[in-house]
């Protein structure tokens, strides 16, 4: 195992069902992990500070939930996955750590999860969400079947995961912890760049690296898009070297939106 411990150790195969622990289930990226794992077929168990309508919908799709954070929910799990927002000193955290179990954060565990599958990735400080689900919704209704995992409740599908029998993986790529960086893309989609998340990014041009280091991760035959009203966006897609794709209002776009 890596030195800061958020690696898996060992090769773990998706390919049967496994009891996997999730620490902070009741947020959007847990949850929507969460459905896609309970999809699969594996054995959901995870905890979370407070209840919350989110839990009980987990519950009805099969996961066993726990309100409150004991050592004892780990007990059973093969595979262990923690939220951002849960400290290394939490309980369930340091028991796992006691029991030799893998435990990974989300940038770690969607590359587990995302592996072999052509993985659409949407990035971005705004507009990640909005667009993610309008991509899997075309995606669905045009019949590819994608597996999707969305930032935020789907109208249509009232829900904000889903899996399919396709080959896509559609995803809200999060740079929120550099989870991002946890994903190898076909195509990459960014929207726009700001400056946010200051206890992660305290520098606009650390943000910015982050985002050049997103695209460098495309597949070599894979493709990048990007907004080309915006100037960051346009700045990393020269410098990605790769041919892009923009969109936008300006003439210049690949795409570009009239009235």
């Amino acid at each position: 195992m890596v030195a800061d411990g958020w690696q898996l150790p060992i090769k773990i195969s998706k390919s049967r069902p496994l009891r996997i622990h999730l620490i902070g289930i009741g947020g959007a990226g847990l949850s929507a992990i969460a459905r896609v794992l309970l999809g699969w077929g594996h054995q959901v168990s995870g905890s979370d500070r407070a209840d919350s309508p989110v839990l009980g919908e987990l519950a009805q799709l099969g996961a066993k939930i726990s309100v409150g954070h004991r050592a004892e929910n780990v007990h059973g799990a093969e595979l262990v996955l923690a939220s951002s927002a849960v400290p290394e000193d939490n309980v369930e955290v340091q028991e796992a750590r006691r029991l030799g179990l893998p435990i990974l954060r989300r940038r770690e565990f969607l590359a587990w999860l995302t592996e072999g599958y052509k993985v659409v990735a949407v990035a971005g400080t705004h507009g990640k969400s909005t667009t993610t689900a309008m991509i899997a919704w075309i995606l669905r209704e045009a019949g590819f079947s994608p597996t999707f995992i969305v930032g935020g409740t789907m109208v249509n599908l009232n829900s904000n995961a889903g899996t399919g029998q396709g080959s896509f993986f559609v995803i809200e790529a999060d740079e929120y912890d550099y989870t991002f960086l946890g994903l190898r893309p076909y195509l990459a989609l960014v929207t726009v760049v700001e400056p946010d998340h200051p206890d992660c990014y305290p520098t606009m041009a650390e943000m910015r690296e982050a985002f050049a280091r997103f695209l460098g991760q495309v597949e070599p035959s894979g493709y990048i898009v990007g907004c080309g009203d915006e100037g960051v966006v346009v700045g990393l897609l020269k410098e990605s070297g790769r041919k892009a794709i923009t969109y936008g209002f300006g003439e210049g776009n690949t795409w570009q939106a009239l009235d």
